[in-house]
């Protein structure tokens, strides 16, 4: 079985749970930091302890070590947003609860650093799987 997809699973699907749940008021940031420190925990055990030629376990454990990266940076530019802002950022993506995303919409409320935040973090998610995978392969 190619124990890949989890890694994948895990690096892409996690990180966009909780960028699209972030601002619910079930998600604690103390836990997602508690689940993201576990998970790199175990990627980091796995990567040390797997042999190197077993390139799709070294995916799976790669892949555990990846929503961390992208916790990092939420809270790097929450905290920024908060400075210019005095709020957190609103998440410009479609499908998000902040914003109108219907055909022809107006979002006066969105700033230009809430577009470059949300874009930001879609890339660092895509980005560091990319970057992951061309390193393992």
């Amino acid at each position: 079985m190619d124990t890949s997809i989890i890694g994948i699973g895990i690096a892409l699907g996690l990180p966009f749970f909780i960028l699209y749940t972030r601002k619910e008021k079930w998600q604690n940031p103390k836990i997602v930091w508690i689940i993201c420190s576990v998970l790199l925990s175990i990627g980091v055990i796995g990567i040390i302890n797997t042999d190197p030629q077993f390139k799709s376990d070294r995916m799976t454990y790669f892949g555990l070590c990846l929503p961390i990266v992208y916790w990092f940076f939420d809270r790097f530019f929450k905290r920024i947003s908060e400075r210019l802002h005095q709020r957190d950022f609103i998440l410009y993506l479609k499908n998000s609860d902040e914003i109108n995303s219907s055909l022809g919409a107006k979002n006066p409320h969105v700033k230009a650093s809430d577009i470059l935040f949300s874009i930001a973090l879609l890339i660092i998610i895509m980005g560091s799987l990319v970057v992951i995978m061309t390193q393992i392969i």
